[in-house]
């Protein structure tokens, strides 16, 4: 009789620890799901910051190359900011390959922006080699439009 009591009382703890364990399951893989998301959200305001000061960097050294032509300092202070733009998407789309921001909401985002970044004629010769070290932002273009 003890040992029929003690069975069920064996069994009863087992399926209060199964109840536990799959309630605790579930609320740390909503917990994960949780911190991906942030994480993933703190990469695309990181991205998008780093294109906008890119893109900010390019209009005041077109600006200023207008002011100066002939200066060579901001000549090659424009290249730079130019080669900054390119690098920011690049990442960008090193990390769409890598998954590491949301496909869906990047595609949506940037998809015009990379489409004209890589047809537009001063940059397209960035673009047009194999071996381009731009790779990352070639791949995505490819991806989206090789398809059209």
């Amino acid at each position: 009789m003890s040992d029929t009591i003690i069975a069920g009382l064996s069994l009863l703890v087992s399926a209060i620890n199964a109840v536990l364990y799959f309630r605790l399951q579930g609320k740390y893989n909503e917990m994960t799901k949780t911190q991906t998301s942030t994480a993933q959200g703190a990469i695309e305001t990181q991205v998008r910051n780093s294109i906008s000061d890119a893109t900010k960097e390019v209009l005041h050294y077109a600006t200023e190359v207008e002011k100066n032509p002939s200066s060579k300092v901001t000549q090659q202070a424009y290249f730079s900011a130019e080669e900054m733009y390119r690098n920011a998407y690049e990442d960008a789309c090193a990390k769409y390959l890598d998954r590491k921001i949301d496909v869906e909401r990047f595609e949506k985002i940037y998809k015009q922006e990379i489409y004209k970044l890589v047809n537009d004629p001063q940059q397209k010769e960035f673009y047009a080699t194999n071996q381009t070290t731009y790779a990352s932002t070639v791949a995505v273009y490819k991806k989206w439009f090789s398809q059209s």
